[in-house]
């Protein structure tokens, strides 16, 4: 899968989460999860190849951390991290 479908099917995810959150949708939350886990893995790979992808693996590792930290078990998903998140891979691809 290239990155840019990654991206969209992460950012696909995260719209579907940010319009259950709160409450948490777990399903939603795992579908997030694994889009933005494979789209990390796939530039993470690019970039051991020789690639120059850190500026979108790190927006990819920004928006993880923003959609994850804190969420488990106690605080549950937050709607402007989530779009922080979104915003984060929208930026990867158009920019």
């Amino acid at each position: 899968m290239s990155a840019e479908a990654s991206a969209a099917r992460a950012i696909a995810a995260l719209d579907r989460l940010i319009v259950a959150a709160p409450p948490c949708d777990l399903d939603g939350a795992r579908q997030v999860f694994e889009a933005l886990v494979t789209l990390r893995d796939g530039l993470a790979a690019r970039r051991r190849a020789g690639e120059a992808v850190e500026p979108t693996l790190a927006r990819v590792n920004a928006a993880l951390a923003l959609t994850w930290s804190g969420a488990l078990p106690v605080a549950g998903f937050r709607a402007g991290r989530l779009e922080r998140a979104r915003a984060l891979l929208l930026e990867g691809i158009e920019g």
